[in-house]
């Protein structure tokens, strides 16, 4: 379109597209809303002068009372200004909106389109989609673009659109809607005319509104002053002006690393305020760790429960690995929504959104690790010393931030019921091949080589080895049991056919295929951005 290149860079920095869906976070206000996203758009501007913007804007679009009311308990109407109002915030030239009145009632779609034609009358192109709107609705229009089976049947003004169709022998009836009438003559209600429209369409003499007056010269007699008037002149007149939303349409663009910044602190509020993402978990882990431990008891020092041990390690692994998948299968999907709208509309990049949610997370999915696994390593008396209090801890941190991975890599590439089918099978796969319900020993050849894949292989025989390995004493064996099999620890590693000394080998296992997985999140991320 653009001979030049920098011509068509500057349109796309100048332009902001609206979906249909009004996509925001619930858990903001909408000040917070209005701020976080004036901090991603627009640098080197103080808090005061921020505020006075975003004042400003809601100001405009009626939407000063709902200030500090959540996304989630506003009205449709005024989700659908508030995504207005996101845009506006760089002062875009051109707005797009993908049908602007759905879900609204009569008097909320009125509004929203009174309130477009007012924000084009202070310099900027609004361009929207629209099926059926009232009369009074499409009236507002300067110009109008109609489509049927491929072909432009009519571009003018709205006004123009009764004799426009009159000129081609298509009266619409009196008392009846224009907007109406011409879409039902699009349909094919009346016959096939879309040839004859297209034809007539290429006449450029019906997009002034001007040409309204022309309906007495081709005989269309009608007292409906609605499409003899000149909307566009009117509505100037007539409606009153209203100041610049913004101060400057120049608008400098923070930098990739503000943006950063910005939105890990986005991501640390909205993790504190979902209580289902962090106080039901916390409360969640607290009572398993503590109903696990109770269960298995000493088991961490009694020679006689030591297979009973090697159970408690793996069912530790499927708790943190399972609670920390399933939000990211179930809630991420969510989400996507909201990134494709900001990263279309130049927010920030995807790289940046990634990178932020893996730094604000991470700390916290080893918060829920350390959490779980120090009261159950407690509770079950394994052995009090700092070096395997330690590695007990890492093992299940790393697995922990590697399910999550796990999860958003399901949530990008299938739906939630899909995701949570295929999360549930591939846990078991993992969980077979980890070496405890079926021994290394007892596997077949073939089977033993595909267990090199499995994340829990790894994550299992570190926490044995961290518990077992490093020349521990012999274990307890309680006076009333006349032969413990399992008090030299090396019998235990042994019989489950795992390498002693080979814990560092096996967190460098895990931390790879934790970069992996991550790595690919990324990549099925950005293709879900494309489709």
């Amino acid at each position: 379109m653009f001979s030049d290149g920098k011509k068509a860079v500057k349109l796309k920095n100048n332009r902001s597209y609206i979906l249909q869906d009004d996509n925001l976070f619930p858990w903001y206000t909408v000040n917070e809303t209005m701020m976080l996203a004036c901090q991603l758009k627009v640098a080197n501007v103080s808090l005061q002068s921020r505020q006075k913007m975003i004042d400003n804007i809601l100001k405009t679009l009626q939407l000063l009372h709902t200030k500090n009311t959540r996304c989630k308990n506003i009205s449709g109407g005024q989700k659908k200004r508030l995504s207005i109002a996101l845009e506006l915030i760089d002062n875009p030239s051109v707005l797009f909106l993908d049908e602007p009145t759905t879900g609204l009632d009569s008097s909320s779609s009125a509004q929203c389109v009174r309130l477009l034609q007012n924000l084009s009358r202070e310099g900027r192109t609004i361009v929207c989609t629209i099926h059926q709107p009232s009369a009074s609705i499409y009236n507002t229009f300067d110009h109008v673009y109609i489509m049927a089976e491929g072909h432009c049947v009519y571009q003018g003004s709205a006004n123009n659109t009764v004799a426009y169709l009159s000129s081609l022998g298509l009266h619409c009836p009196q008392y009846h809607s224009p907007a109406d009438y011409i879409i039902e003559v699009a349909n094919g209600d009346y016959g096939n005319f879309t040839h004859t429209l297209a034809k007539a369409a290429t006449d450029n003499r019906w997009r002034s509104s001007q040409l309204c007056i022309m309906d007495r010269a081709i005989g269309e007699k009608t007292n409906r002053s609605s499409f003899v008037s000149d909307s566009s002149n009117s509505s100037s007149e007539n409606t009153p002006s209203t100041t610049s939303i913004t101060s400057s349409k120049h608008i400098e663009r923070p930098s990739e690393w503000h943006r950063l910044r910005i939105l890990m602190y986005r991501c640390r509020l909205q993790c504190f305020r979902d209580w289902t993402v962090t106080h039901l978990k916390v409360l969640c882990h607290v009572l398993c760790a503590t109903l696990i431990g109770l269960m298995y008891g000493d088991s961490g020092v009694n020679a006689t429960k030591s297979i009973n041990n090697v159970g408690f390690l793996i069912i530790g692994v499927v708790y943190l690995w399972y609670t920390t998948m399933m939000p990211g299968v179930l809630k991420f999907p969510s989400e996507i929504a909201v990134l494709k709208k900001e990263t279309f509309n130049g927010w920030y990049k995807l790289r940046t959104y990634y990178f932020a949610t893996i730094a604000v997370m991470a700390p916290i999915h080893i918060m829920f690790a350390v959490l779980y696994s120090v009261i159950a390593f407690l509770i079950t008396q394994q052995p009090l010393e700092t070096m395997r209090l330690f590695k007990f801890v890492l093992i299940y941190a790393v697995a922990t931030i590697t399910a999550d991975g796990f999860g958003i890599f399901l949530g990008t590439v299938v739906n939630q019921v899909n995701g949570t089918f295929f999360g549930a099978i591939g846990t078991c796969f993992l969980l077979v091949f980890s070496g405890f319900l079926v021994m290394f020993n007892h596997m077949p050849e073939v089977m033993r080589i595909l267990s090199y894949f499995s994340f829990k292989r790894y994550t299992l025989e570190g926490l044995v080895l961290a518990i077992y390995d490093n020349n521990r004493s012999s274990l307890w064996c309680p006076d009333t049991e006349l032969y413990c099999h399992y008090r030299n620890p090396m019998y235990l590693i042994n019989e489950l056919g795992m390498t002693p000394k080979n814990f560092n080998f096996d967190l460098s296992m895990m931390i790879i295929q934790m970069c992996a997985i991550k790595t690919l999140t990324y990549f099925t991320l950005k293709r879900r951005m494309t489709n």
